[in-house]
């Protein structure tokens, strides 16, 4: 049997980005990396639960953040806009889930507001 030659479909490098997709694929990514540090915050509990009283572990945790106060700070903003853009991005994708806005002009405004919005809650928790 001859194989046919059929031609590739279109992938990621062809197509030029554009703001919806982009903001999609970082609201996933950030409910991906929120779910993460959920997890992560769980074990870290559980984790002082066992050994609580230990001045050992008392030492070591305040060495930690006081060696590395920057870095903790940073990721702790960090979470702050992970957690602020996908809650208003989120609101945004309930609103299309009512059909409201999906033309493109506000599809793009809305993109943008939430833009505007996340990083006006980072600067203020940053500020307080």
């Amino acid at each position: 049997m001859k194989q046919k030659i059929r031609p590739l479909s279109p992938h990621l490098t062809i197509y030029k980005p554009q703001l919806t997709s982009v903001l999609s694929i970082f609201h996933r990514i950030t409910g991906s990396l929120l779910g993460l540090s959920i997890v992560l915050s769980f074990v870290l509990f559980y984790n002082s639960l066992f050994y609580m009283g230990s001045s050992f572990q008392y030492s070591i945790s305040f060495d930690f953040f006081y060696m590395f106060a920057t870095f903790v700070l940073t990721i702790g903003y960090f979470i702050v806009f992970m957690m602020s853009y996908h809650l208003l991005n989120g609101i945004r994708h309930l609103s299309w889930d009512l059909a409201l806005g999906l033309e493109i002009k506000n599809l793009y405004i809305t993109g943008m507001i939430v833009l505007g919005l996340v990083l006006v809650v980072v600067v203020i928790v940053i500020l307080l």
